[in-house]
């Protein structure tokens, strides 16, 4: 049975690596890199932070190529900050298209000192400074339940994937609450 794993967290925490190697343990698999799609704009780019109708046109993308790996029987791994309006209206439109499909949702973290760490170990024109604060206060304020939160600061890579894997806390199946 294939799966969709939605790999979220504020930039630089390890969401594309992680996704990778994630991708890497199935026999059929597809990586999308949310990143990717937003910077398919040329004409009238916006941050997707500045622009709700951005970000709705590449989940739409997103959602479009998750359900094209899905009837190809691939599981889907999601790299991209995701927030629980961007995941439940992902959810429905999967739905839609597919059928029910199980959903994984995780949200790497790490500590400040360590994101802006990590951050500065990428390539020069991928880093995010401050932004980096800015995505981790904004999940802080509106992120999900605790339940969906992944602290990678003192686990090995092998062992991230091994979580996501295997943790039942991380299955999407409703819209997310503080509450849940």
């Amino acid at each position: 049975m294939s799966r969709i794993y939605i790999v979220s967290g504020p930039a630089g925490v390890g969401k594309s690596t992680t996704s990778r190697h994630l991708a890497k343990q199935f026999d059929q698999s597809a990586y999308i890199e949310g990143d990717l799609i937003h910077h398919m704009v040329v004409g009238g780019y916006k941050p997707p932070w500045e622009s709700e109708e951005s970000l709705a046109l590449v989940w739409e993308n997103i959602a479009s190529l998750s359900s094209n790996f899905i009837i190809s029987n691939m599981n889907v791994i999601i790299d991209y900050v995701a927030f629980d309006k961007d995941i439940e209206k992902f959810s429905q439109k999967i739905n839609d298209e597919v059928g029910q499909i199980e959903i994984k949702y995780v949200v790497l973290w790490t500590d400040e000192k360590e994101l802006l760490r990590r951050d500065s170990l990428r390539v020069k024109e991928h880093q995010m400074g401050v932004r980096c604060l800015q995505l981790m206060k904004e999940f802080k304020h509106k992120g999900p339940p605790e339940r969906f939160y992944l602290d990678t600061s003192k686990l090995e890579l092998s062992d991230a994937v091994a979580a996501i894997l295997e943790k039942p806390t991380y299955v999407y199946d409703k819209p997310l609450t503080r509450g849940d």
